[in-house]
């Protein structure tokens, strides 16, 4: 999950949260920018969350440098509330997005330059958060502009990229989504940047670890036999133990022959309570407080 200051976005790959690697903040830029492991075939949902930042915001997405649309975030309402993305829709249907093979070409007049825009961006995933005002709704026919570029790259031209962002059959939708009119009042917030490539592409470039780094490392040396040296050592701190054991239980026996109860007689004389000269004294015990029934007075 990638955060700045008030917000969080991440990628779900079916349902599950990907894993970012190697993820790079720019204050300067306001851009938090990470790797992503992308898996062929499968459907992606960009998901983001306003935590405590008190305007109206909107989160605008772009795959592969096609704008797709956004969602918005109503600060009376949902801060704290997951808000999601995952695919392009009309007035009736979803077109999920989904991860697709690269078209490729050797055809010369596809070639595309590798400083064009289409290049640049393949392979990223864009959102970008900017405080806005709602000025109304809009008719569902906005939804039609809304489309991915088909497009084919020249082998030459195609580096390590090697997939691309396309659109899922459509599918139904119970309700109609709302399109609404609205007005940008401020820079962007932040903007967070999913680069996306196979596991192995990440792999072979240091930016994923490898699966035998996650294992554990089995020790390779196995462990050593006790030797007579060993076990001589052994029976010298077994024999110091039981020594140690017998000299506290002699300490202790000899410390309690030793405290007999005693207490002060009339006179002040010490009488020893342990003789049996003592059982015909009288003895008087001077208290601070009343006793108290059930209490019991500790003549030693």
């Amino acid at each position: 999950m990638l955060q700045w200051k008030e917000f969080e976005a991440w990628v779900c790959i079916e349902g599950e949260e990907t894993v970012e690697y190697d993820v790079q903040t720019s204050e300067d830029d306001r851009t938090v920018t990470c790797w992503i492991a992308s898996e062929l075939g499968k459907k992606f949902s960009i998901h983001w969350k306003n935590k405590a930042f008190l305007q109206d915001v909107g989160g605008s997405v772009k795959v592969d440098g096609n704008p797709c649309g956004g969602t918005i975030s109503y600060a009376w309402r949902d801060l704290g509330r997951t808000i999601s993305k995952s695919g392009i829709a009309d007035a009736a249907t979803l077109k999920s997005f989904v991860f697709s093979s690269l078209e490729v070409t050797d055809d010369d007049d596809a070639l595309i330059s590798s400083s064009s825009s289409a290049l640049q961006d393949l392979g990223l995933l864009e959102l970008t958060i900017y405080p806005v005002r709602i000025n109304g709704e809009l008719e569902s026919t906005v939804f039609s502009r809304l489309n991915l570029s088909d497009l084919k790259v020249h082998e030459r031209s195609k580096k390590a990229v090697t997939q691309q962002i396309k659109l899922a059959e459509p599918q139904p939708l119970e309700k109609a989504p709302r399109v609404l009119d609205i007005e940008r009042t401020g820079p962007e917030v932040v903007k967070f940047c999913f680069k996306y490539r196979p596991i192995d592409v990440l792999r072979a470039n240091g930016i994923a670890p490898s699966p035998s780094r996650l294992k554990r490392k089995a020790s390779a040396e196995p462990p050593r036999a006790l030797t007579p040296d060993d076990l001589e050592e052994l029976a010298d701190l077994e024999e110091a133990k039981n020594l140690r054991e017998k000299l506290r239980a002699l300490e202790k026996k000899l410390h309690k022959r030793d405290k007999k109860p005693r207490i002060k007689d009339e006179d002040g004389d010490v009488i020893d309570l342990t003789q049996n000269g003592a059982r015909n004294k009288r003895v008087k015990v001077e208290s601070d407080r009343p006793f108290i029934s059930g209490e019991v007075i500790d003549l030693t």
